[in-house]
């Protein structure tokens, strides 16, 4: 799996809208669960070759110096994920 976490001068809500609609841009990925009103998010993207699931959660919280995004990315079987998950972060998160 993957961490990722980054402050921002934006309402959770906004961070988190802007987020699923690069989320949802990507290939394979659907929503699962949760909304930006929420504070969290969690997303499926399958595999290429077979379609396996990887889960990626967001969570949005207020702190003292700005909106906290806190994302976890992560394989739903086997040990590893050869860092799928971390490119995927990465990629999501370039435009934050």
């Amino acid at each position: 799996g993957a961490r990722a976490t980054c402050l921002s001068s934006d309402a959770p809500e906004t961070l988190l809208s802007r987020l699923d609609q690069t989320a949802l841009a990507s290939p394979r990925t659907t929503h699962l669960a949760g909304t930006p009103q929420s504070g969290r998010i969690t997303w499926i993207t399958r595999t290429v070759l077979i379609g396996y699931p990887d889960y990626t959660t967001a969570e949005a919280t207020i702190t003292d110096k700005g909106t906290r995004l806190d994302i976890y990315a992560r394989q739903r079987f086997g040990a590893a994920d050869w860092g799928v998950n971390a490119v995927r972060l990465a990629a999501w998160l370039k435009d934050f």
